[in-house]
């Protein structure tokens, strides 16, 4: 079984929803073989025709499927919505070998309201199309919100727009030109949402106790450590500071925390991974009672 070689390359766009050269490229799938020279059963290998690299070992069940088919997808539906396309930024993250490989669509013109004076105090709309020939990701649409002023990306759970497809099924991507529409609507409402926040006052040991019941959460198997993260607690109030310093202690300056923690990502490890575990704590956060109950008061 051949090993990926890490590569990752970041760009802005080359061309305006062309896939990425590093992205362009058919798999198919192989036997694997033991020492003995047999075949191991209900496992194969993926692997690129145009180079012959092995990228994953995957069930026998698997569906290789290239990229392009879903990019292309994915930009006919974009080109035929009611989306502003003016000023739309491109990136893309083509990582192991081209086993891993995320879009980012920045679309500048799709604003939110100003949340204060400074005219970076807003958000824009954004899409994220993931997917992996490794298992690490299936195949996903994904609308996000991203905050200019800190650069803090969140997805939203409650929009219309993601697309999970597995791969192994044979069934395609099918989503509707009015889906992407219908995001951007809920993209607005959930800045209408953000606008409330900033008068949801919350005291600052709540907001510890917030985070260590979610965030910082860590399970352990004996009553001798602590259930979260010192580690963790420390960046998260670290953060807080400065946050609740510019907008008040309230639950706008919470979630800006929270993206802030879960966007800007230190690690020697892979950050889109680390990112997408982070994105997945502030859904727990925003479904704790602690939340809920500061959001909905009058």
């Amino acid at each position: 079984m051949l090993m990926a070689v890490a590569h990752k390359q970041e760009s802005d766009m080359l061309s305006k929803f062309d896939i990425h050269p590093d992205a362009d490229f058919d798999v198919g799938l192989r036997n694997i073989y033991n020492v003995k020279q047999e075949v191991i059963t209900g496992k194969k290998e993926v692997y690129r025709k145009d180079t012959d690299d092995g990228l994953a070992v995957v069930s026998s069940t698997y569906k290789p499927r290239s990229y392009k088919k879903a990019i292309d997808h994915f930009t006919d539906l974009i080109l035929n919505s009611n989306i502003d396309t003016s000023d739309v930024e491109i990136r893309d993250t083509v990582d192991n070998n081209g086993a891993v490989y995320l879009r980012n669509w920045r679309f500048n013109r799709i604003k939110g309201i100003q949340m204060f004076d400074d005219p970076l105090e807003r958000s824009i709309f954004e899409l994220q199309f993931r997917s992996s020939h490794n298992q690490r990701f299936a195949e996903d649409l994904i609308a996000w919100s991203r905050y200019l002023w800190c650069d803090n990306g969140c997805a939203n759970e409650d929009w219309t727009l993601h697309v999970r497809i597995k791969h192994n099924t044979d069934k395609d991507i099918e989503i509707g030109y009015q889906a992407i529409d219908d995001a951007i609507g809920s993209f607005f409402q959930g800045e209408e949402e953000k606008k409330q926040w900033i008068e949801k006052e919350i005291a600052f040991y709540t907001v510890k106790q917030l985070f260590q019941q979610t965030l910082a959460f860590t399970p352990q198997d004996t009553h001798t450590k602590a259930w979260y993260s010192d580690i963790q607690m420390d960046v998260l109030m670290k953060l807080y500071a400065k946050y609740s310093t510019r907008y008040g202690q309230n639950m706008f300056a919470v979630f800006q925390t929270a993206t802030d923690w879960s966007t800007h990502v230190t690690t020697k490890g892979k950050t889109y991974n680390v990112q997408e575990r982070r994105g997945s704590r502030i859904k727990d956060m925003k479904n704790h009672e602690i939340w809920l109950d500061h959001v909905s008061y009058k």
